[in-house]
């Protein structure tokens, strides 16, 4: 049995700032495409949604409902207690604006999804170490970083792909190296 282009494990949710509405980011230029070719998944969390909705830009707004929204249910107690710990972990005890808030609910999203929220949020991106650490689970991380994932989780696939292939005696997929 043949494997399939979409590469298994965790999809990547993106915050606000990786609408790239402009097509001017080449990292996530590079991860539009994978999801376009059917490599990877993009989901679009509520709470991003709702910021990049927010900014009044027509287009940003468009772009960010290409994908999937997932919603931000919060509906047992230890949910609110993972939530707080995500705060925690990313702002201390300081008080929370409604962005540092919203912040905290799309990388609670990401957790909960099984996702990984890509961002350019230095506040996450530097927490990323301690969230993984303390929810047992890569939460957050850079669009380079995703990039540089995929790329190893595609060079893992398509050594598989060409040894299923060798194995059962059939053509390579058309995809094997191409992506």
């Amino acid at each position: 049995m043949m494997i399939s282009r979409m590469l298994s494990g965790p999809a990547f949710l993106l915050d606000a700032n990786r609408v790239n509405a402009n097509g001017k980011l080449p990292a996530m230029n590079q991860l539009e495409k994978w999801h376009a070719d059917g490599v990877i998944r993009l989901k679009f969390p509520e709470h991003a949604q709702s910021e990049a909705e927010a900014s009044g830009n027509a287009r940003r707004t468009r772009k960010a409902r290409e994908y999937l929204i997932p919603q931000t249910y919060i509906t047992t107690d230890e949910e609110r207690e993972r939530l707080q710990k995500i705060e925690r972990i990313i702002f201390g005890d300081a008080p929370l604006s409604p962005q540092d808030k919203n912040d905290a609910l799309n990388v609670f999203n990401a957790h909960k999804c099984f996702g990984i929220l890509v961002t350019a949020d230095g506040a996450l991106v530097n927490a990323a170490d301690r969230l993984r650490d303390e929810l047992r689970a890569v939460v957050v991380m850079s669009d380079e970083s995703a990039v540089e994932q995929v790329r190893k989780r595609i060079r893992v696939r398509d050594k598989m792909a060409r040894a299923d292939a060798a194995r059962e005696g059939c053509p390579l997929p058309d995809w094997v190296g191409q992506d």
